[in-house]
């Protein structure tokens, strides 16, 4: 996986993220819901760590749960636009590092919470990055871990094969392997899991839906010839026409979560 291709997507994506971003937050209030049902007991931790932080979005309901919160993420703008927009909470610091390097910048056991919604399927190894967060979590430490899971954009991935590129779309880990990484990894744990759908007009919108966010599959307009992976319009009638036919007819893009609840 070439983490630095993803961090020029999701840094080139920060100034327009939050308005093209409505699946990702009705999962992110999905997470934060579950994560205040489920784990947090009232007291202030030390230290709270949101994986994947993206523009910042969930550390005004983060801030409140820790006596530090750090925010992690691969994208230097993201972070940028996060640290603009929540300038006037004072306990959260910014680190931009990749969060399957984990142990490089945190301690063992000096994690008390992690937090994280729609980052990790980006992880290169799930397995070993829950190894990591087991870690560098305190004893008593938990982790609240949304993440898309398979058999998410399957009907486009199919699309895409039918044309040679079902390289474009991301092959999302199953829930199956998330919970036996988990347990691997020493976790009890728990797993909430939901199917979200975003639907749009058209076919270019829903593909554009993805790239718009920073999600950059080799998914282009051939009217805009910006990168080496440029579809022809052929390729992409027949994309269209393969996967409206998979999909009844319908654009729209099926979201499969689960919020992996962690606890040592």
């Amino acid at each position: 996986m070439d983490k630095l291709h993803i961090a020029e997507c999701f840094g080139a994506a920060a100034a327009h993220y939050d308005e093209h971003a409505h699946v990702q937050q009705r999962i992110l209030d999905w997470s934060l819901r579950n994560m205040n049902v489920a784990n947090v007991s009232g007291d202030l931790v030390a230290k709270l760590v949101d994986l994947g932080s993206g523009t910042g979005t969930a550390l005004p309901m983060l801030a409140p749960l820790a006596e530090t919160v750090v925010a992690v993420d691969i994208a230097e703008p993201m972070l940028d636009y996060a640290q603009s927009r929540n300038n006037a909470i004072t306990n959260i610091q910014y680190q931009c590092a990749d969060f399957d390097d984990l142990t490089k910048i945190f301690a063992p056991n000096s994690v008390d919470r992690i937090f994280s919604s729609m980052a990790l399927q980006w992880s290169s190894s799930p397995e070993q990055l829950l190894m990591d967060i087991s870690h560098i979590l305190t004893v008593d430490g938990r982790a609240d871990l949304t993440i898309l899971i398979a058999p998410s954009f399957a009907r486009l991935r199919q699309a895409w094969a039918s044309i040679g590129r079902g390289h474009a779309v991301h092959s999302f880990t199953s829930l199956a392997q998330w919970q036996a990484a988990a347990a691997n990894a020493g976790f009890t744990f728990h797993s909430n899991s939901d199917v979200f759908i975003d639907t749009y007009p058209d076919f270019l919108s829903m593909l554009h839906s993805i790239k718009d966010v920073g999600a950059s599959t080799a998914v282009d307009d051939p009217d805009t010839p910006n990168t080496a992976t440029l579809l022809t319009k052929r390729q992409l009638r027949d994309a269209r026409s393969a996967f409206t036919a998979l999909n009844q007819g319908q654009f729209s893009l099926d979201y499969h979560v689960v919020q992996l609840q962690l606890s040592r």
